[in-house]
């Protein structure tokens, strides 16, 4: 049965494709998952048929493994800190992972020692994790895939959304700046790669439109060398766009994948995803970019949906893209995040305080970025 899927792009100049990478959201492997039969190769079945013909496939792993028994970070407000097993990644195995992103907000919930550990039970499996555990004096760790024939494509993961970035003196996660993102492609470039892909946790939650700084942002990223870049944190789907470039197909931006798979669903939206896949002939050109839709199911495993359930969610990705396009995205997104947006902000002070004091709440402060600030603007006068 053919899978629902919406193509996003296609060479005008039809050839064989010999290689299909996938870019997926975020891999959740915490809080209320069920099981199927107990086995995580078999929970994921239900995605199975999304990536049967797929080569490689990249997503973000927001989760420490194997970190329970490490000292937890102070959690300042609302949230969680997450951890799981190295079991979990039977499931990215079936879905044939090989890089997976670690820049995100959970990747140093249990310190610097948890990042260890995960990084030494991915490495373990095979798995090339990216994004977590240099400093910026580092060149950032990028990976590039060697597919049949001549195929070369180039994987870098950064976070915009994050406590924990990293500076010249203290290693953290990679920062999704402009200024990394052209090492990264150079990087890439200089390995041999042909495509490079970023994925970029960014993202506000609460809402499917993206923040106007992060669009800003995963634009330009593309713009200084990556031909696709992708973002997730939201839980949610938000739109995409192509760039205009020199080569011979556009640039690629999704603002939200959304999530595969997660114990953690707080709305219907947030059971909604999508996975990106580009198809590549064996000299490395690039045939098409569609898009495929992903249900998380009860299970809280993601699922192919049905068909009234994928047309729901490819609509709605192709809304979001026209508010994108006819910028009306910017007042959509600042109406969502102010709804509601100073008893939720009230309620994390509230919870800061609880469990650190004022203490907390000067690191809380700390952290405050532009973005907050004018969400807080927008939340005074929608």
């Amino acid at each position: 049965m053919t899978l629902p899927s919406l193509t996003i792009w296609q060479s005008a100049e039809p050839q064989p494709a010999v290689a299909r990478v996938a870019i997926a959201g975020d891999f959740l492997p915490a809080g209320s998952l069920s099981l199927t039969e107990r086995s995580w190769i078999a929970s994921a079945r239900g995605v199975q048929r999304i990536f049967d013909d797929v080569a490689l496939t990249f997503l973000n792993l927001e989760c420490p493994l194997d970190s329970e028994d490490l000292r937890v970070r102070p959690l300042d407000g609302i949230g969680a800190i997450v951890s799981a097993s190295s079991q979990s990644l039977d499931y990215l195995q079936a879905i044939r992972c090989l890089p997976v992103g670690f820049a995100n907000n959970h990747s140093y919930d249990h310190s610097a020692a948890g990042v260890a550990r995960t990084s030494a039970a991915l490495a373990r499996r095979n798995l090339v994790p990216l994004g977590a555990g240099r400093t910026l004096r580092d060149s950032p760790d990028v990976f590039v895939w060697r597919g049949a024939g001549n195929i070369r494509i180039g994987f870098w993961a950064a976070a915009r959304a994050s406590r924990d970035l990293a500076t010249r003196r203290t290693e953290g996660v990679q920062p999704a700046t402009i200024a990394r993102a052209r090492v990264a492609a150079a990087a890439l470039k200089s390995q041999g790669a042909q495509f490079t892909v970023a994925l970029l946790h960014a993202g506000c939650l609460r809402t499917n439109r993206a923040d106007p700084g992060d669009i800003a942002l995963i634009n330009s990223i593309a713009s200084c060398g990556f031909n696709l870049v992708a973002a997730s944190h939201s839980h949610r789907i938000s739109g995409g766009k192509m760039l205009r470039t020199q080569q011979q197909h556009p640039s690629f931006c999704f603002y939200g994948l959304g999530t595969i798979v997660s114990g953690y669903v707080a709305s219907l939206p947030e059971r909604e995803g999508i996975v990106v896949v580009a198809a590549f002939s064996a000299g490395g050109k690039l045939l098409s970019v569609e898009v495929l839709p992903v249900w998380l199911g009860e299970s809280g495993f993601g699922e192919v949906p049905s068909s009234e359930t994928a047309s729901m969610i490819l609509d709605r990705f192709v809304s979001l893209t026209a508010e994108i396009a006819d910028g009306s995205a910017a007042r959509h997104f600042y109406g969502d995040v102010s709804r509601g947006f100073f008893p939720l902000y009230a309620r994390d002070v509230r919870a800061t305080y609880r469990q650190s004091g004022f203490a907390g709440l000067a690191r809380k402060a700390c952290r405050i970025r532009t973005g907050h600030l004018r969400r807080l603007l927008h939340g005074i006068t929608p």
